[in-house]
Formats: structure tokens, C-alpha cells, sequence
């Protein structure tokens, strides 16, 4: 008789873990849950049945040193016009000619600078620490530097688990950026002048790791409490605030639906303009984490994982598990978009000296080529005139030709 109810209650155990199943959340939505059978872990990839890599030979590429600085780069990076900006460890915020590879200037900022640059109307801005910058882009003239008050400098970067530093969004000539209390300001880039600020009421941490985003009149990020806010410009009020449980996740909106994943094992589907959860995965593996931003080409959402070294593909409708691609390092940037082509850098997080660069066939679900570096690379790689940049810890810009 304990053999045979031992044997009902494994069998019920099994198929709870073998389908798909709605879940109602505390406001009485139907949210999608995608079981760990229907994303299985990266080690168990072989025994996936038509989801497994093709392995043919790749190319195997030596990058090009486009630049050198005395310490590492951790920012994003990015171009326009010929010129390359992008700041580093030291305080230092370059500017560098992509044809002569010669430095056009360099700015000191008061901090380390880990952000992405936003380029737009000839200026370049940034912020680090508790400043916005706002430079010419030209010649790097400082055109204005704006200071929120805070009772905190600290950011969510730091040197033992990198999280790159909250971005600005730059929209009609504003900028929207976080303070590190996680206060928003918007910022008029043509005069300096703070035009409204959203305080946050914490009084010491409560930095934006994900950045701001801006989209069809409204900014999306996620608080240090581990809410998805969202706020219209116009009335300076909040839209909603959708709890995901986790201020690392990255976002990414496309078609009206916002993609937020993160350090919390799942990737979340949620209406632009509701809030409404439409689906979310679900990992059992509890090193799932979701770091490295995401792309969608089609209908695929395509995101970088750490701890299961991958890129893995949902449908971006339905959030069914397609496949993996294994990046066998973390990937903690961005992927980048080659055509219907996926490049990314991912990095060993425990020495931060070995990195590989690869790109991926997402037709074939082939590995087309990968660079091994002795190097550690959490600058997220860019693309410019079939042109591959990305920094590294060394202090270098490296450049790979994708042709």
C-alpha cells in the first residue's frame, strides 16, 4: 500500500512538471508559466531533441586593437559621424576618429563613466554618478553639468559583479536620466535647466539599474524595489507599476509589449500601455539569470543568460522555448543585431580574463565564427559599417571586420 500511493503521488509530481500551466496572479490575471521541461537547463542541451546547436567549424578570428586607454571599459559605446565615444575606469570620456584611429579629445568626469552615450543634435550625453554631462560632440566642449541632490553616489556598478550604470534616455530635445536615489529628472539638453523632477522618497540607495526608456510619450524603468514604472511625460504621473521582483532586469520594447529580463529566473511579456503580465517564463534552475539584455528578430526574442552561459530563444508572443545557443561564458551585454545574425561577447566572471566574441545563424542555428581573448569584455559590442567594437578590461577597443 506505501509503495503504491509512493508511486501515485510521483506520478502526479511528473505531470505537474511535464505541461505548460496557467497561473492567477494576486489581481486575478492570467499569466502564462513556462516550466523548467519546457526550458530546460543549458547542461542537459545535448539531450534536446532538435534544439541542440548544429556544430560545423568556425572561423577562428584575431581582432584588431583599434584603441588603447590606461584602464578598463566598462561603458557602452557608440558612433556617429565617423567618431567613436565611449568612456572608461579612470574618469575618462574619449572621442576617437574610426578612420585615422588618432584621439579628436578627451573629458574628465568626477566618476568612473559605465553608462551609454546618447548622441543627438551634435551633443554628446552621458551621466555618471550623480551627474548628467552634456558635451559638445565635436570638440567636447562641457555645455552643461547637471547635479541632482542625493544623499547617495553609489550606482549599481561595481568591480566584483558588473552591472552596467543606468542609461539616459534622450527624446525632443530632453533627457531623462535617475539620480542615484532612483529620483527621475528631465533635463532640457539646449539649456541645462531642470525642467521637473519625480522624486523617489528613499533616502539612501534606490539607483536605476535597468535605465530609463522611452517609448510613444512615456518612460519604462524598473525601481529599486523591483517594479516595472512606467510614467507619461505629459502629466508626470504614474501609469502603472507592475511587480517583477528584481531592479536588474534589462528591457527591451518592441510592437506595444515590454520584455524585462533578469536576475530572477524569468523573462516577463508585459502591456506597454496596461502592465498587465501577457506571459513569463520560469526557470527551476536557481542560477537562471537573465543579464544580458535581449533582441527580437521576427517573432523571437532572443536573451543572454550568466550562470547557464547561452543565449535562449522564446517565441515573443507566446513565450514558448524554442532553443539555445551556449555562449560558454556569462553574457552579462547586450547581443547585437548582424542582419537575421546574433553577436555577443560573453565573459568568464570569475577570473575576468577570458572572454569569447561569436556570432550566430539564427537560420541555420550555426556558430559562424568566435574569438577566444585573454581579456575580460563587459563593454557591449556595436556594430558600424560591417564593423564589430566593443571594449575590455585591458583598456582596449578592439575591432573585428564582419565581412
Amino acid at each position: 500500500m506505501k509503495l503504491l500511493i509512493l508511486l501515485v503521488f510521483i506520478g502526479l509530481f511528473s505531470s505537474c512538471n511535464n505541461h505548460k500551466v496557467e497561473n492567477i496572479d494576486d489581481s486575478g490575471r492570467n499569466i502564462k508559466i513556462i516550466t523548467a521541461d519546457d526550458m530546460p537547463q543549458t547542461r542537459n542541451i545535448e539531450s534536446i531533441e532538435g534544439k541542440r546547436l548544429n556544430e560545423n567549424l568556425t572561423l577562428q578570428i584575431i581582432p584588431d586593437i583599434f584603441f588603447e586607454t590606461e584602464t578598463s571599459i566598462r561603458s557602452g559605446i557608440s558612433i556617429d559621424s565617423g567618431r567613436l565615444y565611449f568612456g572608461n575606469e579612470k574618469n575618462e570620456f574619449y572621442a576617437i576618429d574610426i578612420n585615422t584611429k588618432q584621439m579628436l579629445w578627451k573629458y574628465s568626469a568626477d566618476t568612473a563613466v559605465q553608462t551609454n552615450p546618447v548622441i543627438t543634435d551634435s551633443k554628446i550625453i552621458f551621466n555618471a554618478g550623480d551627474s548628467l554631462y552634456i558635451l559638445n560632440a565635436v570638440n567636447g566642449e562641457e555645455l552643461f553639468k547637471i547635479t541632482y541632490p542625493s544623499n547617495n553616489s553609489f550606482r549599481a556598478s561595481f568591480n566584483s559583479y558588473v552591472f552596467n550604470d543606468s542609461y539616459t534616455a534622450v527624446k525632443d530635445g530632453i533627457a531623462y536620466f535617475a539620480a542615484p536615489d532612483g529620483s527621475i529628472i528631465a533635463v532640457d539638453i539646449n539649456s541645462g535647466d531642470i525642467l521637473w523632477t519625480l522624486p523617489s522618497g528613499i533616502k539612501s540607495r534606490g539607483e536605476v539599474a535597468s535605465g530609463i526608456n522611452f517609448y510613444n510619450n512615456k518612460l519604462y524603468y524598473i525601481d529599486y524595489f523591483g517594479f516595472l514604472c512606467s510614467i507619461d511625460i505629459e502629466t508626470k504621473q504614474f501609469l502603472f507599476k507592475t511587480e517583477i521582483r528584481d531592479r536588474f532586469s534589462s528591457i527591451h520594447i518592441d510592437n506595444d509589449k515590454i520584455y524585462a529580463a533578469g536576475r530572477n529566473k524569468k523573462i516577463f511579456c508585459i502591456d506597454a500601455n496596461t502592465g498587465d503580465v501577457i506571459w513569463s517564463s520560469f526557470s527551476y534552475d536557481p542560477t537562471t539569470w537573465f543579464s544580458g539584455g535581449s533582441v527580437i528578430i521576427g517573432n523571437v526574442i532572443y536573451s543572454g543568460t550568466s550562470d547557464e552561459r547561452s543565449i535562449v530563444a522564446f517565441n515573443k508572443d507566446t513565450g514558448d522555448f524554442l532553443r539555445f545557443y551556449p555562449a560558454e561564458f556569462n553574457v552579462f551585454t547586450p547581443p547585437v543585431l548582424n542582419g537575421e545574425n546574433i553577436v555577443l561577447a560573453a565573459v568568464n566572471v570569475y577570473s575576468k580574463r577570458q572572454s569569447s566574441i561569436m556570432e550566430f545563424d539564427t537560420k541555420n542555428h550555426i556558430k559562424l565564427w568566435q574569438v577566444d581573448l585573454e581579456d575580460g569584455v563587459f563593454s557591449a559590442p556595436i556594430i558600424y559599417q560591417d564593423v564589430l567594437y566593443f571594449g575590455s578590461d585591458s583598456g582596449r577597443i578592439y575591432s573585428i571586420k564582419l565581412n
